[in-house]
């Protein structure tokens, strides 16, 4: 199977020109979407690190998924040290550094298990190979996306195929796959939360997404 990866021109989310929203697609020999992740890109800089990065967002939004990470494993522009040693990484105080979330990833029912998930993991890596982070919440797609909510026809129908309702992806089976896929597990300390999270957090690196 000839498989095309398309990268749409990246968006600005809100007001924030390093804030953007980009959607990534697997066409097939018929130029049909077969498999899509959306992603949030942040830029953060010594002089608006992630703490005020999450503020702003915060402001504007009045919530976003960015706020764990954020605010749990960022210093300044950078991963915390624990995590720059972990993914040999080296800080740099001076260099904007650029972080991607991964709202969303799917693939077609009748393409899974033919490892193109992880091939478009790895197209994401190559298309931002200086991003210092990737990190993805392990939240079903049926909890925030609905086909009928979708303007334009073809993303609708390829969410319609999804048949999101009767997904019966478990959290465990998520977090198991993004950890084969070069992931590592972040693990909350639960006294910092007012109640236990429902999603895994897990984070990687471009280099270690690409080196599998």
């Amino acid at each position: 199977m000839s498989l095309q990866i398309e990268f749409t021109k990246p968006e600005i989310k809100s007001t924030f020109d390093w804030q953007l929203i980009q959607e990534i697609n697997v066409l097939n020999e018929d130029n049909t979407i077969i498999a899509k992740a959306e992603i949030e890109l942040i830029t953060l800089n010594k002089h608006r690190d992630a703490l005020k990065s999450y503020a702003l967002i915060d402001e504007q939004e009045g919530s976003t998924d960015w706020e764990l990470p954020l605010n749990l494993y960022f210093k300044g522009q950078n991963l915390s040290a624990e995590l720059c040693e972990k993914f040999s990484i080296k800080a740099d105080v001076k260099k904007a550094k650029t972080h991607i979330l991964l709202e969303a990833i799917s693939v077609l029912p009748n393409h899974k298990k033919q490892g193109i998930a992880k091939l478009l993991l790895k197209a994401i890596a190559e298309h931002y190979p200086k991003a210092q982070s990737l990190t993805v919440l392990t939240m079903p797609l049926s909890l925030f996306v609905d086909a009928q909510d979708c303007e334009i026809d073809e993303i609708k129908a390829y969410y319609e195929q999804l048949d999101l309702n009767n997904d019966k992806t478990t959290r465990e089976e998520l977090c198991e796959f993004f950890k084969h896929c070069g992931f590592i597990e972040y693990n909350v300390d639960e006294a910092l939360l007012n109640e236990p999270l429902s999603f895994d957090l897990l984070i990687s690196t471009p280099e270690k997404l690409t080196a599998l």
